[in-house]
């Protein structure tokens, strides 16, 4: 099972306003403020919410592609549903126990692994953790190389449907996190947060791309469903 994590699989979420506008209004508020800072306002906007739910589709140079829904709730459990690779697995974290639960072949089979977050089954091949892989930790490690590098707004641009804002940004001199230089991050004009994230290393090189859908934010999830 190992490479069952993504290298930049993290989760995104979809901000819930307070009020009622209309989404012409929201875009041109959202648009504004991404114009200032757009990682800030992403980040800002994650700090909203309290869980979400996502579908991620991401590939690697490698040639690996995954599917998985992913689920989030502060102040950190997870859980990951497997469509591909490893049909039917499920995984979950739950910070309080610091454990990983993983169910090779769905939830209710035999066999059922009780697993650190640091056990190599459960890490991809640059070594990210599930407790590491929310939208969270993502914008964390952008904000690491933006600080001493360069921030730039490539623009607006449609994504499947949608309009976001294309931003790179690439680390100081030979500085990566997690093995990531450089970062370019679409930002949906609607909430502020990441549709599609593409991780490249210090020479330059793809690592992962990922696709991010059908965001729920806020969703509240049954008693056990960390904990099945």
């Amino acid at each position: 099972m190992r490479g069952l994590l993504s290298a930049t699989v993290m989760s995104a979420a979809v901000l819930i306003f307070s009020t009622i506008v209309s989404p012409a209004a929201v875009n041109a508020a959202v648009a504004s403020a991404l114009s200032q800072d757009p990682i800030i306002f992403a980040q800002q906007s994650f700090n909203k919410i309290q869980s979400y739910q996502v579908v991620m589709r991401s590939s690697s140079t490698a040639g690996e592609r995954k599917i998985i829904r992913y689920s989030y709730k502060k102040p950190g459990y997870v859980r990951m549903d497997f469509t591909q690779p490893h049909a039917g697995a499920v995984l979950t974290y739950n910070p309080v126990s610091a454990r990983v639960t993983l169910w090779p072949f769905g939830v209710g089979t035999l066999p059922v692994l009780n697993l650190s977050p640091t056990n190599s089954v459960i890490q991809d091949e640059h070594g990210h953790r599930v407790d590491r892989s929310d939208i969270g930790v993502l914008l964390g490690n952008i904000q690491s190389l933006q600080r001493e590098g360069t921030t730039t707004t490539v623009g607006v641009e449609n994504l499947s449907g949608r309009s976001v804002t294309h931003v790179s940004v690439v680390g100081p001199g030979t500085m990566v996190v997690d093995d990531v230089h450089r970062y370019d991050v679409w930002l949906d004009n609607y909430h502020g947060l990441p549709a599609k994230v593409v991780s490249y290393t210090l020479e330059g090189k793809p690592l992962e791309t990922v696709l991010m859908d059908a965001m729920i934010v806020n969703l509240r999830f049954p008693a056990d469903f960390f904990t099945p």
